[in-house]
């Protein structure tokens, strides 16, 4: 994954007057996007007009992209199961629609808390560590993202996350 959406899909808005368009957040903006401009957003298409609306980002340097951006889960978290108490599920009431491992569903429940993705890593690197916890997959905050970022597109496509702009004025 080269590129990655940016913004939290608000659906179709229609104008009342046989018009519609996509509506997308990011950060307090709201993007209106045409049918193939949401296509190719969706699909993570290189597209310039995207990229210059904050609609895009590379993922070429995962820090740098974790610095600039959030992590925003966009459904319930379902927890485990008697049956797979290793996996935790995020989707809807009584639907899963992705599960996941502990130390990435904590991150996917709280991430958002934090200023950007990046500060989110590094704070589930200390915790794990004050924990005890001796995994370098989830003491070191580079491994943290990498794992994180491994799983992008299953959350994005499961429509329980979404990235968003790095927030200034939070902790």
């Amino acid at each position: 994954m080269d590129l990655v959406p940016i913004g939290h899909d608000l659906g179709v808005f229609h104008d009342g007057v046989g018009g519609s368009v996509r509506q997308v957040r990011v950060g307090a903006e709201l993007e209106e996007l045409t049918e193939a401009q949401y296509e190719a957003w969706l699909a993570a298409a290189p597209d310039a007009w995207l990229a210059s609306r904050r609609l895009l980002a590379p993922l070429a340097d995962p820090v740098e992209f974790a610095s600039n951006h959030r992590l925003i889960p966009l459904a319930l978290g379902l927890g485990n199961t008697a049956e797979e108490p290793w996996l935790f599920s995020a989707g809807v009431l009584y639907q899963p629609m992705v599960a996941m491992t502990g130390p990435l569903y904590d991150l996917w429940q709280w991430a958002h808390l934090s200023p950007d993705l990046w500060s989110a890593c590094r704070e589930a690197a200390a915790v794990a560590a004050q924990a005890e916890v001796t995994s370098p997959e989830q003491t070191d905050p580079a491994q943290v993202l990498a794992g994180a970022l491994e799983t992008v597109p299953q959350l994005l496509a499961a429509k329980v996350a979404c990235f968003d702009v790095r927030m200034a004025g939070l902790r």
